[in-house]
């Protein structure tokens, strides 16, 4: 899609992450092998139920970007 929508530039998203209300205890870190890549983590520690709660929260106000060409 960067090829044929960006000129060949990277898209980044990062923004779309960075200002979402993410609840405590969980947070975007960068990948340290896939530098574009940001893996949602765990920072503090809280209980299977605690944790299963918090990423159905994160998943209800997730979307999946199909199309970024309008933001292009």
């Amino acid at each position: 899609m960067k090829t044929k929508h960006a000129d060949g530039k990277a898209v980044n998203v990062y923004w779309v992450l960075e200002a979402a209300d993410i609840p405590s205890g969980l947070a975007f870190v960068q990948d340290k092998r896939e530098k574009q890549h940001y893996l949602l983590t765990v920072t503090e520690q809280m209980t299977v139920y605690t944790l299963a709660k918090k990423l159905a929260w994160v998943a209800d106000r997730m979307s999946k970007i199909t199309d970024a060409r309008k933001a292009l």
